[in-house]
């Protein structure tokens, strides 16, 4: 039963940690991703009350996702908003808090269950992997920033890309490994 949860846990990741769009449309969109984590939440549940924290703040993720399945692309140069203008700021805020509130209460239902069936590995690895996690929000925050001044933002973002996706496979690895071992 673990297992199913766990899987859903990998693969939601996916959907969630990559963004690659094709004419504004996201071909993985987060929506799925977080849709997945609400039945691994709904399985893994009995097992810790940080799964029931991250459900409940997984509710609004799936809502907010729906934001971002399509986005028109730029036209032109300068700053752009978006359809929703300031508000797509607000919007784009409160998804990364709730965000980061979601995966935070993950890895530490996932550090209670190895904890309590005494699995120091995956406990251990449960918080390294949340430090990462944020690390690398913190350095998308930060390449945002850098966007303003557009000739030294293009190493850091592709910095940026290449360790979110290496994080990604670490993650999605280390949700199979959950799944086999708790």
């Amino acid at each position: 039963m673990n297992e199913n949860g766990f899987g859903k846990l990998y693969w939601g990741f996916l959907f969630i940690m990559i963004d690659f769009k094709i004419q504004g449309f996201d071909i993985l969109p987060d929506i799925i991703g977080y849709i997945l984590f609400a039945i691994g939440f709904s399985v893994l549940a009995a097992n810790s009350e940080y799964f029931k924290k991250a459900a409940n703040f997984n509710i609004p993720m799936i809502i907010l996702s729906v934001f971002s399945i399509y986005e028109k692309p730029a036209q032109g140069g300068g700053i752009h908003f978006g359809p929703f203008g300031p508000l797509g700021i607000l919007i784009a805020i409160a998804g990364f808090v709730l965000g980061l509130l979601v995966v935070y209460n993950l890895f530490m239902g996932i550090k209670d269950m190895a904890g309590k069936q005494d699995q120091m590995d995956i406990y251990e690895e449960s918080d390294k992997r949340w430090e990462q996690y944020l690390l690398l929000q913190l350095a998308a925050i930060f390449a945002i920033v850098l966007i303003f001044v557009p000739f030294i933002a293009i190493i850091p973002i592709i910095a940026l890309l290449i360790a979110s996706i290496a994080m990604t496979v670490v993650i999605m690895q280390f949700m199979k490994k959950c799944g086999e071992c708790l």
